[in-house]
């Protein structure tokens, strides 16, 4: 489960409009391209139950904070691929996480959207309190980590699979702890890593971290450390009373490289700060580097489409600019041809003849400019996520799940011989898969473990989906036709799309593995049948 908090971006827009926006966003039943989002909604803490008496309640307290520009704050909750919460568990969520955060008595709209290839979860809670109006900062602003423990308790009661590298999880005790197995390592911000995702190159934050980490953190000295950076193309510059990492003609601040390379922790270190003298090296502009080895051969034919499309951008800029002059000159040889045509007409005709020229020019003006600007945007290259979707719907999904793909693994559509006999062969395989991950976890994640190994067995997409609609144990509540068929296809998704193919690529089982699992599965059916049979002869 990931969790993120988004910041307010813009500061031109009122409260009631960013507020507004917020929540008709989040409730919305479509998404842009009139795909329907919204699987359920909820609120807390309202005495009102229509969504638009809600939303004048939360704008009303909201502008009552005088002092915080923005108290309503918005998270976002996203699952696995092959994770599908139900209500209930939606709204344990929501109420562990208002627990955890100290905001439970805060007006609080939520919504589960189902949009993507991930149901995800939207959370907009107002800090401020609904009888003291006092504007709450839960833990003291370091909510994102106490954000972190939130989601490692969330896991551990509904048995969702944590992520990799978590930052927290659930001991035997019930508490929640530290994760001492996860890996610490330096990596981008959130926003350095969005940048990467859109281009598929390093972002500069990575290449001074990957560059510049080991020669800051084992400099003895000032002179050390900019000797070893201008090695690496990189500089160290103080600014105000902090410090940049230069990459080329980016600034990188040099505490997001690492928390301990402030000014103030570097200086306690290495004495008081002396400049450096770079080479022009450290000067130059980096060329871009692909950020995974994943789609690298499409990242580099982008790179060389961006390239040609940079140069036909130049020469076009270069044509604009001609095309601006050589409409000057007209307009301004028209205009003396006219001066001196009608100067022995007298002042009154001269001045009608200069209004009239005048306007012609601002329309003609006007004209070019509209046709250039057509031209500029029928020229732009999409980020190159949306350029790898475009091109194939399989490219778009492995670059979104590229950290799942090791390095050398062959991720194909792989085609396997239909070993499994059973005709029903759902229940037998539930119960294989339940006796070989004796761990908690949810329903979903088991249906999706159960479609994944009976694709492995060889029944197609269709006998899966007849499967987990026929015979998957209802959810909470119960479910309507359309929400198993959705839930069905979902499960299918997983298991014969992308992520499924990664899953195996990852694995990559034998003949023999499959034949053995399906022969577990088949016993346990079998073993079923003899079990009933006896029943029934006792009777």
């Amino acid at each position: 489960m990931i969790i993120k908090k988004l910041k307010r971006t813009s500061f031109k827009k009122s409260k009631s409009t960013m507020i507004g926006g917020l929540v008709d966003y989040i409730l919305a039943e479509d998404d842009d391209n009139g795909k329907g989002k919204l699987a359920f909604a909820g609120s807390r803490n309202f005495l009102t139950t229509t969504v638009a008496a809600q939303k004048r309640k939360m704008i009303s307290l909201a502008e009552e904070s005088i002092q915080s520009k923005m108290p309503v704050t918005h998270w976002i909750l996203s699952w696995q691929e092959n994770e599908q919460p139900t209500r209930e568990q939606v709204d344990e969520a929501v109420s562990l996480f208002l627990r955890g955060m100290g905001l439970a008595e805060h007006q609080t709209i939520y919504a589960l959207h189902k949009n993507t290839g991930n149901y995800h979860l939207h959370i907009a809670v107002n800090r401020t309190h609904p009888y003291t109006e006092k504007v709450i900062q839960p833990h003291r602003g370091f909510d994102i980590e106490a954000a972190h423990k939130i989601v490692a308790e969330i896991e551990h009661k509904q048995g969702w699979v944590p992520q990799m590298n978590a930052r927290y999880r659930v001991n035997e005790q019930g508490y929640v702890v530290k994760n001492l197995q996860r890996r610490e390592q330096v990596k981008p911000k959130p926003k350095a890593e969005d940048f990467e995702s859109a281009t598929g190159e390093k972002s500069a934050q990575r290449i001074a971290q990957e560059r510049g980490h080991a020669v800051i953190q084992n400099a003895s000295c000032w002179e050390e450390l900019h000797a070893g950076l201008d090695a690496v193309g990189l500089r160290f510059v103080r600014k105000g009373s902090g410090a940049v990492v230069f990459v080329g003609n980016t600034t990188v601040k040099a505490s997001s490289v690492d928390r301990n390379f402030g000014m103030s922790k570097l200086c306690k270190r290495l004495g008081e700060f002396k400049p450096g003298f770079y080479s022009q090296r450290a000067f130059k502009k980096p060329d871009p580097e692909p950020v995974s080895h994943v789609c690298r051969e499409e990242w580099q034919e982008y790179q060389k489409e961006r390239q040609r499309l940079t140069e036909e951008q130049y020469h076009a800029r270069v044509k604009r600019e001609e095309e601006r002059e050589a409409l000057e000159r007209r307009q301004r040889e028209r205009r003396e041809a006219a001066t001196a045509r009608l100067a022995t007409h007298g002042l009154s005709m001269l001045n009608i003849a200069r209004h009239f020229l005048k306007e012609q020019k601002r329309q003609e003006k006007a004209a070019l400019r509209e046709q250039q600007v057509q031209s500029e945007q029928t020229q732009r290259l999409p980020r190159f996520k949306h350029w790898l979707g475009k091109r194939s719907p399989h490219l778009g999904n492995l670059w979104r799940f590229r950290k799942r793909i090791a390095p050398g693994a062959e991720v194909m559509k792989r085609e396997f011989p239909r070993v499994g006999t059973l005709a029903s062969p759902y229940a037998a395989y539930r119960e294989m898969v339940k006796k070989r991950f004796p761990e908690k976890m949810d329903e979903s994640q088991l249906d999706a473990a159960i479609a994944l190994y009976m694709r492995c067995a060889g029944y197609t997409p269709q006998e899966v989906a007849n499967e987990v609609f026929r015979h998957a144990p209802a959810r909470p509540n119960g479910q309507g036709r359309s929400e198993r068929i959705e839930y069905g296809r979902r499960v299918v998704w997983y298991a014969f799309g992308t992520a499924g193919d990664i899953d195996i690529a990852n694995v990559l089982p034998t003949e023999e593995d499959i034949l053995k699992f399906n022969r577990e599965a088949e016993d346990m059916a079998d073993q079923k049948i003899a079990q009933s049979q006896r029943g029934f002869r006792v009777r």
